[in-house]
């Protein structure tokens, strides 16, 4: 899964013949099914009249032939720097194999195939004595640097690669078990992650979730994630209308900030044919998607809506998570220069959660939410060398969250949180080729932040509740906090190619924020990386930077009782790694990375229960005063992709992560010692069959003591050392069988997946209890719960 090279960012969602998403799972929509099935079965007029969507025929573009072949699993790939809509088969090859079908289109002008990495990439025909990994002519010669680089990995002009980001593609995306069919959760099966299962997201290289940044088609979003009181258990993202997913585990480029950890970059799919359009029902969505392009392809659009069905197959007296999102896409191609592309993501939440149905012992919150973004993108070629992207946005989120525990011998507690904020932002990045060796970008973000937060909660402790020393009997708190101020920043970067076998990017990058309570505080960021390529099969990559996060708007702390936005946390990162391409098929990866981080202000954690739904009025809520932390791994991964029906890989990542708490390093409640990912997607004619397991060393843990020097018939409860001891080992097994049947209109996959095939019982938290009745004394009782046990889910999906 580590497709390193597999960058190609114009897949399009309707390439070849078109496919479709429906799922049925009830008895109402099951008939919908059936009726829409006999309609196209019995449509008249309907049937294969469509035309081979890899035919080579005279005048068809060579693009949407290509296409339509990667659709069918051939692993081409190209540049539309060289590749444009203009290029047509002038003449119709008499081959019948894919790889000589498309060289012999090709040939007429000067291109053909190279094996890549896996991958047949077009290129131009060369000498036997050019160098295979240059290319010193283009179709436009001031973009030579980026073409170079591309020929050993991958084809876009905006993505670096000194820093070897990760790119899981589309294909990859929808063939992958993911739990609610989130394509967040394909970023958990990358090293150096940890993921429990339970939320949508992660913890790449040691760094808390908070410290991972989400962008869409160039805009970084404002927490788009639904059930966001319960772990973020989807993301507002539908998987169907993402092209791929690339992310940095760290090192990224000077023009992205505000972030420590990672980041990760989607973008969606470009519409390749005038219409295309899905249906999809299953457990977790119904959802719908159409795309097309209109007036010569000058004008596209996407648009893709999802309704949650949890609250259709839950039990009641478990909530109703109610949810939906919209993300609708336009792009107009005013000239081959000039694109202007308007984005709008609407995401809406009525959740209803109840962990205790019980009268006498229930816990239950309800969450509102409507959290709605959108961006304008213009991207302007002025001329051969100079290139501007400009993002325009808006985002408003609104929140209320309403929660009560009436358990009269544990605690009886309620909450009101609300919360609205509101962000303009500007973005411009520029890119200038001096040469054909070097390239200067620069760029600037603005945003301005106008919120409102207003929490009010009240909790009384009794029974076991009560005897936690150092809580209070009772907690009552009444806050409010306006919000008005602006973050800004700015970038400059330099790469140079130095050499045939080495390139360099040196980065600096500066921010403030002003609605933090240190109005002084400013960062400076400076960043480098180094490319050396050993031969045409072996790179070593050296990222070196520093790297700041300020406190996110939406990560106020007042529902601990803090009312004030810190500095920002800094993190000193350096990462070293050779990647090999052993075969054109199989390649290695080894990379090992040190981050040491500082300033780090307070954070809030469940010692027992991570899962409650009101974690903040639970006795077991505690502060950790580390104001620094280091994380350093090495990964390891082997992947093998084939131009035939067979992918695989296999991971093992060596790491740790711990806060340094007076003078000590205590390991963070994700730290996994060891971890190993193995996956394999495999397709046979119309099956397709994904395995996916991911193991590691058991999360740690704290348990409670009885405190030694309380009085024996009224103890007084403790925490053990904190996270010194450890839940046992988590493994999980996820599988994924889908069959793609043609109908006389489109056609129709249906899908089953398993989610913890094994039904393993993995352990997440403590479960406790202080029992007055089975001795003299009362007697602390103590048992781990789990996270997810096997979870089966169906679906289709029509595509037309």
């Amino acid at each position: 899964m580590h497709r390193l090279s597999h960058a190609l960012r114009e897949t399009a969602v309707s390439k070849g013949s078109p496919r479709y998403q429906l799922r049925c799972h009830d008895g109402a929509t099951l008939a919908i099914c059936v009726a829409l099935l006999v309609f196209q079965i019995f449509l008249p007029g309907a049937g294969y009249a469509q035309v081979n969507a890899t035919a080579a025929t005279e005048g068809r573009r060579i693009s949407e032939i290509i296409d339509a072949w990667r659709q069918r699993g051939v692993p081409f790939a190209y540049s539309t720097e060289l590749i444009d809509d203009s290029m047509v088969v002038l003449a119709e090859p008499d081959a019948v194999d894919p790889e000589a079908i498309v060289n012999a289109v090709l040939a007429p002008y000067g291109l053909t195939l190279h094996a890549v990495e896996g991958l047949l990439v077009v290129g131009r025909m060369q000498s036997p004595a050019a160098r295979p990994s240059i290319n010193p002519e283009s179709r436009n010669p001031r973009r030579a640097i980026p073409e170079v680089m591309v020929s050993a990995s991958r084809y876009e002009i905006l993505r670096e690669l000194l820093e070897a980001p990760t790119f899981i593609s589309q294909r990859t995306i929808q063939q992958l078990p993911l739990l609610g069919e989130d394509p967040l959760r394909a970023v958990q099966r990358l090293p150096g992650n940890a993921s429990s299962g339970a939320s949508a997201k992660s913890h790449l290289r040691g760094s808390a979730e908070r410290d991972t940044g989400l962008i869409l088609n160039g805009q970084r979003l404002l927490d788009p994630f639904h059930v966001r009181d319960y772990h973020n258990l989807f993301s507002a993202i539908d998987a169907r209308a993402v092209s791929g997913v690339e992310v940095y585990t760290g090192g990224f480029p000077a023009r992205y900030g505000d972030g420590m950890g990672g980041l990760v970059l989607i973008d969606t799919v470009t519409p390749e044919s005038e219409r295309h359009t899905e249906i999809g029902l299953s457990v977790y969505n119904t959802s719908l998607l159409t795309a097309g392009r209109i007036a010569n392809g000058d004008i596209d659009w996407l648009v893709s809506a999802r309704r949650g069905n949890l609250d259709l197959v839950l039990k009641p007296e478990l909530g109703e998570p109610s949810y939906n999102d919209v993300f609708a896409e336009i792009g107009i191609n005013f000239s081959p220069q000039t694109r202007l592309s308007i984005n709008g993501l609407v995401a809406s939440d009525n959740v209803i959660a109840i962990t205790e149905s019980d009268p006498e012992e229930r816990e239950a919150s309800t969450n509102d939410t409507r959290n709605a973004q959108f961006w304008v993108n213009w991207t302007q070629d002025w001329n051969a060398a100079i290139t501007s992207y400009t993002t325009l946005s808006m985002a408003s989120l609104t929140s209320q969250r309403n929660g009560s525990i009436s358990d009269p011998e544990e605690i009886i507690a309620v909450l009101d949180d609300r919360r609205d904020i509101d962000v303009w932002g500007l973005q411009q990045d520029w890119h200038i080729d001096l040469n054909d060796l070097h390239r200067l970008s620069w760029g600037g973000e603005y945003r301005h932040y106008d919120a409102n937060f207003r929490y009010r909660a009240v909790a009384d402790y009794f029974g076991p509740f009560a005897r936690f020393r150092g809580v209070p009997a009772s907690i009552n708190r009444n806050l409010d906090r306006p919000v008005d101020g602006d973050a800004i920043g700015i970038y400059l970067s330099d790469r140079w190619q130095l050499s045939d076998d080495a390139i360099v990017e040196f980065g600096l990058r500066w921010d403030k924020q002003t609605y933090t309570d240190t109005r002084a505080d400013a960062q400076l960021s400076p960043r480098i990386s180094v490319l050396y390529s050993l031969d045409k099969r072996t790179d070593l990559r050296l990222s070196l930077g520093r790297y700041y996060q300020s406190q996110g708007i939406n990560d106020l702390q007042i529902i601990d009782g803090i009312a004030r936005y810190f500095p920002a946390e800094r993190a000193d990162q350096i990462i070293a790694g050779v990647q090999h391409r052993s075969t054109d098929f199989l390649s290695w990866r080894i990379e090992a990375y040190y981050k040491d981080m500082t300033r780090l202000r307070t954070r809030f954690e469940n010692q027992l229960d991570p899962l409650a739904v009101m974690p903040e009025l639970k006795p077991d809520r505690v502060a950790i005063l580390a104001p620094e932390a280091r994380a350093r791994g090495i990964e390891f991964s082997l992947a093998y992709e084939s131009d035939k029906n067979m992918s695989w890989w296999l991971s093992y990542t060596l790491a740790d992560v711990e806060d340094r708490i007076n003078s000590s390093y205590v390991p963070r409640s994700w730290d996994q010692r060891h971890a190993a990912q193995f996956g394999m997607l495999w397709q046979n004619g119309r099956w397709d069959l994904s395995v996916v397991s991911n193991v590691h060393s058991g999360w740690p843990k704290t348990t409670l003591l009885i405190a030694p020097d309380s009085d024996p018939d009224d103890p007084e409860l403790i925490f053990s050392e904190r996270n010194r001891q450890n839940f046992r080992a988590f493994a999980t097994l996820d599988l994924r069988l889908a069959y793609r049947s043609p109908l006389r209109i489109g056609e129709l996959t249906a899908f089953f997946e398993l989610s913890n095939a094994t039904n393993r019982r993995n352990s997440c938290c403590v479960d406790f209890n202080l029992e007055d009745d089975i001795g003299p004394r009362p007697v602390l009782t103590q048992r781990d719960e789990y996270w997810f046990p096997l979870l089966p889910a169906i679906g289709v999906l029509w595509e037309f």
